[in-house]
């Protein structure tokens, strides 16, 4: 069990240093944000601690997107990023757990911040009306904008669009954590949450049933920190009880409370 459990975290801390170790540490976050470093099919597979075959094969169904140069396998850090993602969705809380602690270890800047500071009561709604995608996507941005914390809705609102594209953000639990697959440093002040509770759970593209009823929106300044906030938040919805004390919550207040108490109780 132990070796097991060793080899994922050799296996996490190696693919966050290795994405994050293309970006030099003296450039900007907007700069670093738009940079896209590329891996070859042999430098990712020594990143991973993976076989060719087995990346290749990864690639071929489509799992890891990548792309043929001249007929050889590249893979862009997003479209790593994105897989990370997605694997975070399966893993354990405990694997959660070591991925965070992984990518603390990688950031370059190691900026300090808590899932609590980021939520306002102000940016949640708890009578979310919209029932389709687009208009949950349209609705949820404005939540952003109500705090000040986001001055392009718009933007924000086709970065999401890209991103559910690539890959639903729901969760097999009723959640789904909408957030743009880079970081929007031109529209955001600051990091921050957003919630959306819907009365009566919609398609999303997962969650029980198909359905989701519950909708955070995560706006982060760099990848790194995006990566730790989604790794944290993922584990606070995995632990038990959690949901059902989220979906009971009378008030904006008692979530921004709920969620302070739990984002404690990790540590």
């Amino acid at each position: 069990m132990f070796g097991a459990a060793n080899a994922l975290n050799e296996r996490i801390r190696v693919i966050t240093a290795g994405v994050n170790s293309l970006v030099p540490a003296a450039v900007s976050k907007k700069e670093r944000s738009e940079m896209e470093p590329y891996y070859k099919l042999g430098e990712l597979a020594k990143f991973l601690k993976r076989t060719e075959k087995e990346l290749t094969k990864l690639a071929e169904n489509g799992t890891l997107k990548g792309r043929k140069v001249q007929g050889e396998w590249v893979f862009g850090s997003q479209d790593i990023v994105l897989w990370m993602e997605q694997e975070m969705i399966r893993m354990t809380p405990e694997e959660t757990s070591e991925f965070e602690d992984a990518v603390v270890r990688a950031d370059l800047e190691k900026e300090e911040f808590t899932l609590s500071e980021m939520l306002s009561p102000e940016s949640i709604e708890l009578e979310f009306s919209a029932r389709t995608k687009p208009s949950i996507i349209n609705e949820i941005v404005k939540l952003g904008e109500r705090v000040g914390k986001l001055w392009d809705p718009e933007t924000m609102a086709q970065a999401l669009r890209e991103r559910e594209e690539k890959g639903s953000t729901a969760m097999g639990c009723g959640v789904a954590i909408l957030h743009p697959q880079c970081p929007q440093t031109g529209v955001i002040s600051e990091n921050f949450l957003a919630l959306a509770i819907a009365s009566r759970p919609v398609p999303f593209g997962g969650g029980f049933d198909g359905l989701t009823d519950v909708f955070f929106l995560l706006c982060c300044e760099t990848q790194a920190i995006h990566l730790r906030a989604l790794a944290k938040l993922s584990r606070i919805l995995k632990t038990p009880g959690f949901l059902d004390e989220l979906r009971q919550c009378p008030d904006p207040m008692s979530i921004c409370d709920l969620l302070a108490k739990a984002e404690r109780e990790l540590d």
